[in-house]
């Protein structure tokens, strides 16, 4: 039977282009999740010549640890040459703990990684890695693997990863093609004897099966982990959680396959970030450290139980969506007119950010209750999602009739609404919020791409929320548009990660 791999050579010029269209997209996604490479090909080792058009070589007179520093700060090709800059260089390049990433090997070489790579050209990249790999003598503090076809050669793959652990790699990115994706064999497990590993980002693989590992499989220094379209069983997880002792930021990335159960028993985990994937169940256990708990576009289907234990320090939460999300607490599930006791609260939380469609009444008659379990939220960020058929829309007369929820009346200070169209729905919704909101300082509402006409429309629309009040001193009001089109929220996991700033703000058009 034709392999994969050979069934793409036979495709037209057509197909290709189609096929490559899916490849590309699958892969930006999850390319956006990766963080950028330790070294840029931007960065040049420059001599400068006197007026002679000489020039004294001081860098050579430079002690070995400096020279050392210099190269590991390079390119990995410029890296090489500097063996032949002098004798005082040529051991240097050997000795240094390099950063390699391969698609500084491409022709030419870049930083972004490729959409699509040809088979000559992964070929010839994995070649010049193996090589590499022998001849460099000393230590590797990252490698970022992500232009060769993988699975073509599953025994060069574990040999690159043995490499590794003997040279005690600290980032390592390891990004197969999903071109052919053989998701019957299972990745070799020697990263498991990385005990240096502090960063690790796996794609388009099927994790080993940890039950077969040795008792002392561990990751003691793993403080990063991505898993991006890896197969992953929930077993495997929660192996991987009580094994790494000082984790701190856990990203899932396209999970499409079976429904993982996430179990969080850590006391290290202080961000945790799921994007585009199928979760059936989300239960912080015991997360003492956890901060941030990040969702966005999941489940991709059905509904997902969210039940938050012990999360003290949980401060900043979202995208709830009460469409797909059921929160739960104990055994207990918050419903439409749940009245909300202690037990059923995450006091915690400052910043919070829920996914709401106006246009569907039940959905709209879970708000209340989901922010009625977060009493302290100082920060409300309400992404408003379309729908093409309606099914009701509520107006002033159902919010008044809601009642008084503590976060609104209490502590929210700012408000950000985005994808404004200024429909009844959501101004009856924002208009209650007004009236309510007895601390509110700050309102920003974020017009969706292209919806009006001009800012001094969508100002006239907003500006009747006011209307009767009589106070409006304490409350900065900021109409803007969105730089985005409607519903396209731009995710970062850098961003998610970075403590000093709201990722769920984004950039505005001015």
């Amino acid at each position: 039977m034709a392999s994969q791999v050979d069934m793409f050579d036979c495709l037209n010029g057509g197909e290709r282009q189609e096929l490559g269209a899916h490849m590309s997209y699958a892969l930006s996604n999850i390319h956006r999740a990766l963080p950028c490479p330790a070294v840029s090909v931007a960065r040049r080792l420059c001599f400068l010549s006197d007026s002679d058009g000489g020039g004294v070589d001081r860098l050579s007179g430079l002690p070995a640890a400096l020279l050392i520093n210099i190269v590991s700060r390079l390119p990995i090709k410029d890296a090489a040459r500097t063996a032949v800059l002098s004798r005082r260089w040529r051991p240097v390049w050997r000795s240094a703990p390099l950063v390699l990433c391969d698609s500084h090997l491409l022709r030419p070489g870049q930083d972004k990684i490729p959409g699509y790579v040809d088979r000559a050209d992964s070929d010839a990249v994995a070649a010049a890695v193996s090589r590499i790999l022998a001849a460099h003598h000393g230590p590797l503090r990252s490698a970022f693997l992500a232009c060769t076809y993988m699975d073509r050669d599953r025994p060069r793959v574990a040999r690159w990863l043995q490499h590794l652990a003997i040279k005690g790699v600290s980032e390592l990115f390891l990004i197969n093609r999903p071109w052919p994706l053989h998701l019957d064999k299972h990745l070799p497990s020697t990263f498991f004897s990385m005990a240096t590993l502090t960063r690790l980002y796996l794609a388009f693989w099927r994790f080993p099966d940890t039950d077969g590992l040795p008792r002392g499989a561990a990751f003691p220094s793993l403080r990063e982990l991505g898993l991006c379209s890896v197969s992953i069983e929930t077993r495997d997880l929660d192996f991987i959680l009580a094994r790494s002792p000082v984790l701190q930021n856990l990203c899932l990335e396209g999970h499409l396959f079976t429904k993982l159960r996430l179990r969080l028993v850590s006391h290290s985990l202080r961000c945790v970030q799921i994007h585009f994937s199928n979760i059936e169940s989300i239960a912080v256990v015991d997360a003492p450290l956890l901060e941030r708990l990040i969702l966005k576009d999941m489940p991709l289907a059905g509904s997902c139980r969210i039940n938050v234990g012990n999360a003290p320090l949980l401060r900043l939460f979202g995208y709830i969506n009460p469409a797909k999300h059921v929160l739960q607490f104990g055994n207990t599930n918050v419903k439409a007119g749940t009245l909300v006791n202690a037990g059923a609260m995450v006091p915690a939380v400052k910043i919070l950010a829920l996914e709401v469609c106006f246009g569907v009444r039940k959905n709209v008659k879970m708000l209340p209750s989901f922010l009625g379990c977060f009493p302290n939220v100082e920060r409300l960020h309400i992404h408003r999602k379309r729908i093409d058929q309606p099914t009701g829309r509520p107006n002033l007369k159902f919010w008044q009739e809601a009642g008084d929820v503590e976060c609104v009346k209490s502590h929210i200070k700012m408000l950000v609404y985005h994808d404004f169209r200024g429909e009844k729905s959501e101004l009856a919704f924002l208009k209650f919020f007004v009236e309510r909101a007895q601390i509110l300082e700050r309102l920003v509402i974020v017009c969706a791409n292209g919806c009006f006409n001009s800012m001094a429309e969508a100002n006239s629309k907003v500006k009747t929320l006011f209307a009767g009040k009589k106070d409006t001193k304490c409350c900065a009001l900021q109409v803007v548009e969105s730089a985005l089109g409607e519903g396209g929220i731009p995710w970062n996991y850098q961003r998610g990660s970075d403590f000093s700033h709201d990722p769920f703000a984004f950039i505005v058009q001015t």
